[in-house]
């Protein structure tokens, strides 16, 4: 038998319709994929937006008046567990409202540093609460933005003359402590400006809470701290090994966990402790 003749014409409509079938296929993958992104570009708005929830404060403010102001703190889980205001930082701050009279002359016109600030929640209410000259509220960068907004938001709050810095620090970054120094010395007139503006108190809660950030930790607590540097600590005693009070101890700290009396009665004999901490005298 001889070869079925081919039919050139009838070929060339049949390609064109299956790459006509093809794009068509394409199209609609393409839609799909187009579709199925932006469903998930809002499930995840919906999601922040779920997860975004305000948390107020009401403190009451060091001036003659003894009026009161509203802090209120954005909270979002997105960027981290920093994202939330925790127990330790709640019990920190009421534990600086209620014994006012001591800080008072502690925070007066002095530069504090906030490690771990999360939602700034302490370094906030110290902020509108006492008269300090600066206060850096720092944190690894996925909660530079939050902080930057619950500044924003509780501008009115914070006392005339206070000025409130937020700052990259991942601890034990000898870069960003360096940054972080450097910005803290340019607020003095001195030709010695690292000796003339120390830090004078550091503060952190819920900041030990794995082991893994003992050493970093501890490295930039010892970078920030002088002799003169108070360190305020809100820790959750559950979490919160022995090992971590012996490295203090080991890079010449001393440690004194504030007692229950001086906290307001609903944190006595729970597992969260205030520490207060200095470099030692020998």
């Amino acid at each position: 038998m001889g070869a079925v003749p081919r039919n050139d014409a009838n070929v060339t409509v049949q390609q064109q319709q299956q790459q006509q079938v093809e794009a068509s296929a394409a199209d609609d993958s393409a839609c799909k994929d187009l579709g199925d992104q932006q469903a998930a570009e809002q499930q995840e708005r919906e999601q922040e937006e779920h997860a975004t929830t305000i948390v107020p404060l009401r403190v009451q403010v060091d001036d003659a008046s003894h009026s009161e102001a509203l802090l209120e703190f954005e909270c979002d889980w997105a960027p981290g567990i920093g994202g939330s205001v925790w127990t330790s930082g709640e019990l920190l701050a009421a534990h600086l409202e209620l014994q006012r009279e001591y800080y008072r002359s502690i925070f007066d016109g002095a530069r504090v540093v906030e490690l771990g600030s999360g939602t700034g929640y302490v370094g906030l209410m110290i902020a509108a609460c006492f008269k300090p000259a600066h206060v850096y509220l720092t944190d690894l960068h996925t909660h530079i933005r939050g902080l930057e907004r619950n500044v924003q938001r509780n501008a009115a709050a914070i006392h005339a003359g206070v000025q409130v810095h937020v700052s990259e620090l991942s601890w034990g970054s000898t870069e960003q402590e360096a940054s972080l120094l450097e910005s803290i010395a340019s607020t003095s007139d001195s030709a010695d400006n690292l000796e003339a503006a120390p830090v004078d108190v550091i503060l952190g809660t819920d900041v030990a809470y794995l082991r893994e950030l003992y050493d970093p930790l501890l490295h930039t607590i010892n970078r920030l701290a002088t002799a003169r540097t108070l360190i305020l600590l809100g820790l959750n005693r559950a979490d919160t090994r022995l090992t971590f009070f012996c490295q203090l101890e080991r890079d010449g700290f001393e440690y004194y966990k504030i007692p229950d009396f001086k906290l307001p009665k609903e944190y006595w004999g729970r597992d969260f402790g205030l520490f207060e901490i200095r470099r030692r005298q020998d």
